[in-house]
């Protein structure tokens, strides 16, 4: 951000709000099944970019640069269960811990390792079956030489609740765990080529749901056309198995570029076509198109905006024979007040059914899907910026093979000791 310090928020209460804000969105398992689907941990839309160390909220840090903190999160949900005709209420409250690790803090070191992990305990006020204790960790490792970079990625995220893919599953814990391994080396001074492999595995904890597994290799190149502007292509393999489709294999074919206009502008995009052959269709394949972008643009001192679609083919977790091909696309305006920020969002989902199994085989006929969600936040320090506040409120709206609303609202108390 290159907001001025009158109205910045301090280091502790920023570290203190994101870790909610994070958590919060990762222990919502209202997108379990999309978000299970981009397993790769490196790329436009990982969480590891690549060379980079994830950030870690900008905390106090402690020797060896140890991070901690706790937040006491409420929330309520108009439709805990994503109901088309008879939508349940719930009020819970979510503790949520966190601790976070660097062997490098300051930057510049030749090997960085860096660890983070987040538990969720949530209590539900209106039933007890809703409680629920979930879970995200991740350990990520930068080696750098004077031409080389390798990065190492290890995942989990275990959450609780409504999945709008899985609407017939109800209450669930899924569980994800991804790994991921990338190195790179520059050619030359303009040119450089990176292989990739990363791997994932998908659980549904009870009900019909099945689970998946998956694994992809990657090579690409970059050519640097001028100081801002790079790009190259790249091709990868994916193989993947599901209880509910079979087996998978995925050949993909892109062109990718990153551009910085500036140090306001950012931007990194992929553009491409994937090539799946289904094992129980026992057919010679199919094509479709996939692409990710991630743009940013610090507007002035006080606005912001970041962008970003994404792609993505998962095995169905309840449709036997069926994949979807989901499109994401979300984009959020934020200002800095002059204590605290705010912020509008939109988020918009596509998630198009399609058969994959023999005819006859296949169960009864999935519609596509479109979730569009509607978003305001606010977060401000308090008591001294020791403790950050934050709040949201989010409306989703669901249209498709099932049709339903949802208003949630969540407040956050959180500090950094």
């Amino acid at each position: 951000m290159l907001a001025s310090s009158r109205y910045s928020i301090p280091k502790a209460a920023v570290y203190a709000v994101s870790v909610v804000v994070q958590a919060a969105c990762a222990l919502n398992a209202q997108n379990f099944t999309a978000r299970s689907a981009s397993f790769n941990p490196f790329g436009i839309n990982g969480p590891l970019p690549f060379g980079e160390m994830a950030d870690d909220g900008g905390g106090l840090e402690l020797k060896g640069g140890l991070t901690y903190g706790v937040g006491l999160s409420s929330t309520y949900s108009s439709n805990i269960l994503l109901s088309e005709n008879d939508p349940e209420s719930d009020f819970s409250l979510s503790v949520l811990p966190n601790l976070s690790y660097s062997t490098d803090p300051e930057g510049g070191a030749m090997v960085a390792i860096s660890a983070n992990y987040t538990p969720s305990a949530r209590a539900s006020l209106s039933n007890s079956d809703y409680n629920s204790f979930d879970q995200t960790g991740s350990v990520s490792m930068i080696v750098s030489g004077s031409r080389t970079t390798i990065s190492a990625f290890a995942g989990i995220s275990q959450d609780s609740g409504a999945d709008s893919l899985a609407a017939d599953q109800g209450f669930f814990t899924g569980t994800a765990v991804s790994f991921g391994l990338q190195g790179s080396y520059q050619l030359a001074p303009r040119t450089s080529i990176s292989a990739g492999w990363a791997s994932s595995i998908t659980s549904y904890g009870n009900g019909a749901a099945g689970g998946s597994s998956a694994y992809s290799l990657s090579i690409s190149g970059s050519w640097a056309a001028t100081e801002r502007l790079s790009f190259g292509p790249s091709i990868s393999y994916s193989p993947s198995s599901s209880d509910t489709t079979g087996d998978i294999d995925t050949w993909g074919f892109a062109g990718q570029g990153s551009y910085k206009a500036s140090e306001k502008i950012q931007l990194s995009a992929s553009i491409g076509v994937q090539h799946s052959v289904y094992s129980r269709e026992k057919a010679s394949g199919d094509f479709s198109p996939t692409g990710s972008l991630n743009a940013s643009y610090q507007i002035n001192e006080l606005w912001s905006w970041g962008g970003s679609i994404q792609s993505g083919l998962t095995p169905s977790p309840t449709g036997k024979n069926y994949v979807i091909n989901g499109w994401q696309l979300s984009s959020h305006l934020s200002r800095q007040l002059l204590i605290g920020s705010a912020g509008i969002g939109v988020t918009m989902d596509f998630s198009n059914f399609e058969s994959v199994g023999p005819a006859g085989q296949s169960q009864a006929s999935q519609e596509s899907q479109e979730n569009a969600g509607f978003s305001l936040n606010y977060s401000r320090p308090l008591f001294s910026d020791r403790v950050g506040f934050t709040s949201s409120l989010v409306y989703t709206l669901n249209s498709g093979d099932i049709r339903w609303s949802q208003l949630s609202l969540n407040a956050s108390l959180s500090m950094a000791f």
